[in-house]
């Protein structure tokens, strides 16, 4: 559901991902997702049947080594010309729903519930 949202008000993929010359589609996918949420906690990483494909023992990825953090406000900010405020709020929706660990994560109801959405 969050991702679409993110569609649905942008117009774009929030994770676009493109192989590269030493890098498969899902490598970029991965390393996207990183550089947006962070680090992926190692008890998730290695729950994940293809972490190895991915993954070196400690966690770092396999075939990239260079990540570029970004927030989500950032590129809404910068992309697609919300301004801070508008960013900060859909943010404060978007995010919860990405938590890497499912307990922590928003649940739809609970995203359904968050102020964004009845926000005028």
């Amino acid at each position: 559901m969050e991702l679409k949202a993110f569609e649905m008000a942008t117009g774009e993929c929030l994770f676009d991902p493109q192989p590269g010359k030493y890098f498969s589609r899902d490598d970029d996918h991965v390393a996207r997702i990183i550089e947006l949420l962070g680090r992926i906690p190692p008890q998730i990483v290695f729950s994940w049947n293809k972490s190895t494909k991915f993954f070196s023992r400690p966690g770092a990825l396999l075939r990239l080594s260079r990540l570029f953090p970004r927030s989500l406000p950032g590129i809404l900010a910068d992309r697609h010309g919300w301004t801070p405020q508008d960013a900060a709020a859909f943010s404060a929706f978007l995010l919860p729903a990405l938590h890497y660990a499912p307990e922590r994560r928003a649940s739809a109801a609970q995203s359904l519930r968050h102020a964004w959405i009845s926000a005028p």
